[in-house]
């Protein structure tokens, strides 16, 4: 089994960052996260969590071996504030 590496702070808030400047893959976090299924209940894909891995394979190349958890957490916070959810 290969172990994860977990992203530094640095990281994450570069991240953060990026994907707030990529205006189609924000829209896309958000949407996600203020609703995750389709009208018909079917869930959307891709997943907020293939959505940020794709993200990250763009940024450090497919395999990285990042544990993107943290990242997904951070980037949940900041679209919820953003769109006057809870947090």
């Amino acid at each position: 089994m290969v172990r994860a590496i977990m992203m530094t702070k640095e990281q994450i808030s570069e991240l953060v960052e990026i994907a707030r400047k990529d205006g189609e893959l924000w829209k896309r976090l958000k949407d996600r996260e203020i609703n995750q299924f389709n009208d018909d209940g079917s869930a959307k894909i891709p997943s907020l969590s293939m959505l940020v891995e794709d993200f990250v394979d763009r940024k450090y190349r497919a395999g990285h071996g990042f544990s993107i958890g943290s990242l997904i957490i951070e980037l949940r916070y900041h679209t919820r504030q953003e769109s006057g959810l809870p947090v």
